[in-house]
């Protein structure tokens, strides 16, 4: 699957911008709605830290995952190995989002 991305963004340097917007579109929606959720939270206080500290907790799992996808998926000599690695970066951030929004609801509605 990532050959064939990578193959996809060498066609043409508008599929190269496409992934680049939407790495771009990922992670500052991702930081948007953790910005918004850590405030939503409060200020800090014993509560609020073993929040924060679920929500790291499973951004650094996710990001030991991709990791391990990174590494094992692609290729010694594929192009464009840096959208590659910051776009899974972009999903771990954006599985913290997630997270976050699901213990926000939880916690609070």
């Amino acid at each position: 699957m990532i050959g064939v991305l990578n193959n996809w963004m060498l066609e043409s340097s508008k599929n190269f911008n496409v992934i680049v917007g939407l790495t771009i579109v990922l992670y500052a929606g991702s930081l948007l709605v953790l910005w918004y959720i850590g405030n939503k939270f409060g200020k800090p206080d014993e509560r609020t830290n073993n929040i924060y500290l679920k929500i790291i907790s499973c951004m650094f799992t996710t990001q030991l995952i991709m990791n391990a996808i990174f590494i094992s998926l692609v290729d010694r000599n594929i192009e464009y190995f840096r959208q590659f690695f910051i776009l899974f970066q972009g999903i771990v951030f954006l599985i913290g989002a997630i997270y976050a929004f699901r213990l926000y609801r939880k916690d609070f509605s």
